[in-house]
């Protein structure tokens, strides 16, 4: 069902800023973790524990970031994640981060490439996911 978008939201926390309330640009990565296995989630074909406890792995093979301006302390930040093309080998993710007045704070893709538990090799992923999207 392509393309497919998914909405996921978080708050940045005080933790997760400098002293002048800025979030740190390494917490986006993990706003974009949680957002797309979240976004897996909600496809109903395939969570991470699940693809795991298959033995199939999803190291990050690629990430590309652009980052357009800063949020700060306890903005909440709309991350818009989307699958555009078919999975294969591997999937791609691309993200539009907005704060809730509609500014663009970042954009970029992961691609993860799916591979065996036990040898690392690559492999094909779960035919739920593939199925998903096509």
């Amino acid at each position: 069902m392509l393309p497919y978008h998914y909405e996921h939201r978080v708050r940045v926390r005080y933790a997760e800023t400098d002293k002048m309330g800025v979030c740190w640009h390494g917490n986006y990565l993990l706003y974009l973790e949680e957002a797309r296995g979240e976004a897996l989630r909600a496809t109903g074909h395939g969570s991470y524990a699940e693809m795991e406890a298959a033995g199939v792995m999803t190291p990050i093979v690629n990430i590309q970031l652009n980052y357009h301006q800063s949020s700060f302390y306890d903005d909440e930040l709309v991350i818009h994640v989307y699958v555009e093309e078919p999975v294969r080998s591997r999937i791609c993710f691309r993200y539009e981060v907005k704060n809730l007045a509609g500014d663009l704070i970042l954009d970029g893709t992961t691609t993860l490439a799916f591979i065996t538990a036990d040898t690392h090799q690559p492999c094909r992923p779960p035919l739920a996911l593939r199925q998903f999207f096509k």
